[in-house]
């Protein structure tokens, strides 16, 4: 479900025919944004900060996601992240810091550093703090959506149901310039108008 590889349960997030043809009646994207969820704005730096870390960052099979397929996963994973955090409040879900250490410790025992856990994930070291919370987040809040449900199936269901409830609620709404929400499947895709809004670096100096 995101670009966290780490091993989790109901990852995928099938939406219902239903549930998408009420998302994707959502208000328009809103003025300098690359989308909006519910009163949360995106904006256009965060967007390309975080593909600024996607376009360096190898995947599992060693290759670097091209700048158009990194703002696409960058701003779904963006979009995800906020509807999880949101449907976790809803649901009284948290995560605390000894959670993630307690996982990072477990991880360590297999890998031997967080930064072997962070090239095995695909991840930059930097960004492994977060991406065990994201990771320890959508755990929890599964148990709560479905407690002592261990099928893989049925969680997932339980999770798009709730998540496309937020959604609804909440509404969200993507710049055509990055995309267009596709809330079968929770993602963002190429649109008409999609370009790719992230400038190649410029050479060092010096």
């Amino acid at each position: 479900m995101s670009r966290t590889r780490f091993a989790r349960t109901a990852t995928g997030v099938p939406a219902l025919a239903a549930l998408a043809l009420a998302v994707a009646a959502c208000s328009p994207p809103h003025p300098g944004a690359a989308a909006t969820v519910g009163n949360t704005r995106i904006s256009v730096t965060a967007l390309n900060d975080a593909v600024a870390v996607a376009v360096k960052t190898p995947d599992t099979t060693g290759q670097l996601p091209t700048r158009s397929a990194a703002v696409l996963s960058s701003l779904t994973q963006i979009i995800r992240n906020d509807l999880i955090a949101d449907a976790a409040r809803a649901k009284g879900v948290t995560v605390t810091e000894l959670q993630i250490q307690s996982f990072l410790a477990q991880q360590r025992q297999s890998t031997g550093s967080d930064a072997a856990t962070a090239q095995q994930n695909g991840l930059p070291l930097a960004g492994l703090h977060e991406a065990v919370y994201e990771k320890l987040l959508l755990d929890n809040l599964l148990t709560a959506l479905a407690p002592g449900v261990t099928d893989q199936t049925a969680q997932s269901t339980a999770l798009t149901t709730f998540l496309g409830k937020i959604a609804i609620q909440e509404g969200v709404s993507v710049n055509p310039r990055y995309g267009a929400y596709e809330p079968t499947r929770f993602d963002v895709v190429a649109s008409d108008a999609f370009t790719s809004p992230v400038p190649v670096a410029s050479a060092p100096t010096g």
